[in-house]
């Protein structure tokens, strides 16, 4: 009887299911964090605005799920997500995978919020582009120059990244937030988990205005309050909204408005119109002076910034360069060539 019952546990041991495997570790998540790196702070999710002087290191961030654990791989040493600091193995030890940087950018230099014929937050268009010198790179420093539309700032501006992670043995590729991050009403553009990084070209009025570059003229930008504006949150502006960010970002409480309304916050300077060898003349005749860089140039409808006295000296004339932005991003281009060089001028300047 002994050897029945043996006979039979045999059995059903050799027949029993055999007990789960414990999951296999996968890859869970792609990130960015970056740091300016004259900064000393360590590498973070938050949106990044330096000097073009101040280099940005992008890194790599990939998260390995084991069971309940969540294992950071990185080569930016500890990092901050979401406020809380986290240790990183270094990229080398993680499971073996590819790495795919992208830029996501405005793909239009001009669109209207009242393309549907009234007033709506247009969705802006963005594409990913591939940064070919970034492939299986664990860090990158960060360059803002567009590619699907004009480069007017040379190196400032606003630019958003992705990271592609992809199992070197095969597998779903897994991607940081990229152009399906919409925000929600009150904007047409994407949400803060894509990563941002600006660069502006030094600490003037007119260097905050660069921060500007490469994001598209919006006609009707707007906000639902001007902390939640499309120009605040670097998306675009239209030529108003343009010279307004500047001020705020120099510390100024001016609201976002329209060029009509301009001079109930800023000081007038001289009038004008246009005379003889493209010098604007008072109405006396005599020659509007070129005031300073930095006071506004207004137009009927439109609105610049003093950039460069490069005609007669001291003379406001038309090919005195001005940075404005008009269907298409901003950038510093001669009065001449904005399409209100003939129309009547008012010199401002701000509180």
């Amino acid at each position: 009887m002994r050897f029945a019952v043996a006979a039979a546990l045999a059995v059903l041991a050799t027949s029993a299911p055999p007990a789960s495997a414990a999951p296999s570790p996968r890859l869970s998540a792609a990130l960015i964090v970056s740091r300016i790196d004259s900064s000393g702070d360590l590498p973070d999710d938050a949106p990044k605005r330096a000097r073009r002087d101040q280099p940005v290191t992008l890194y790599a961030v990939v998260a390995v799920a084991d069971g309940d654990r969540v294992t950071y791989y990185s080569d930016a040493g500890p990092i901050v997500l979401r406020g809380h600091r986290h240790a990183t193995r270094p990229l080398a030890e993680a499971p073996p995978l590819h790495l795919r940087w992208n830029r996501i950018e405005p793909a239009l230099a001009t669109m209207s919020n009242t393309a549907s014929g009234s007033f709506r937050f247009e969705p802006i268009e963005y594409r990913a582009t591939a940064i070919a010198s970034g492939d299986d790179r664990a860090s990158l420093v960060a360059d803002v120059r567009p590619t699907l539309t004009p480069d007017h700032g040379g190196g400032v501006g606003t630019m958003r990244y992705q990271l592609v992670a992809t199992p070197a043995g095969g597998g779903a590729a897994i991607a940081s937030s990229g152009i399906e991050a919409r925000r929600g009403r009150g904007s047409g553009g994407l949400t803060d988990a894509v990563h941002r990084v600006t660069l502006r070209r030094d600490d003037s009025y007119l260097g905050y205005l660069t921060e500007l570059f490469g994001q598209p003229y919006i006609w009707a930008s707007a906000g639902t309050r001007d902390r939640d504006h499309q120009s605040e949150r670097l998306e675009g502006s239209d030529c108003a909204d343009f010279v307004v960010y500047g001020a705020r970002r120099m510390g100024k409480k001016i609201p976002y408005t329209w060029t009509g309304s301009l001079p109930a916050h800023a000081r007038t300077l001289a009038r004008g119109s246009l005379g003889p060898d493209g010098v604007y003349l008072d109405g006396r005749g005599a020659p509007l002076p070129f005031t300073r860089v930095g006071d506004l140039v207004l137009f009927p409808r439109h609105v610049g910034v003093l950039a460069v006295d490069r005609g007669r000296p001291g003379v406001l004339d038309t090919s005195d360069l001005m940075m404005h932005s008009l269907f298409d991003t901003p950038k510093e281009q001669p009065i001449a060539d904005s399409g209100y060089a003939d129309n009547p001028v008012s010199i401002l300047r701000w509180p």
